[in-house]
């Protein structure tokens, strides 16, 4: 009976998270890389110049690698970095 149930869900789950999801995720990023005008390629220097460059000497500020950090554990949690 055990059996039979687990079956179900390794299929339902197959069907769920295979071929079509892939094709939707890839096929979504590729629409909106072309209707933003492939922006993550163009923007990537300046995103890594901005990340990376040296603070301005303000104490008491987060900086912009802090700042990235602290958005990433807020939208994947902390446990994920």
């Amino acid at each position: 009976m055990f059996d039979k149930i687990l079956d179900f869900l390794d299929n339902s789950i197959w069907g769920v998270w295979g071929i079509p999801t892939m094709v939707l995720i890839l096929g979504t990023g590729l629409f909106l890389t072309i209707r933003l005008g492939g922006f993550q390629f163009r923007r990537l220097g300046y995103a890594l110049k901005t990340m990376f460059r040296k603070p301005d000497g303000d104490k008491g500020e987060v900086s912009t690698f802090g700042a990235l950090c602290t958005a990433l554990s807020a939208t994947i949690g902390t446990g994920n970095i």
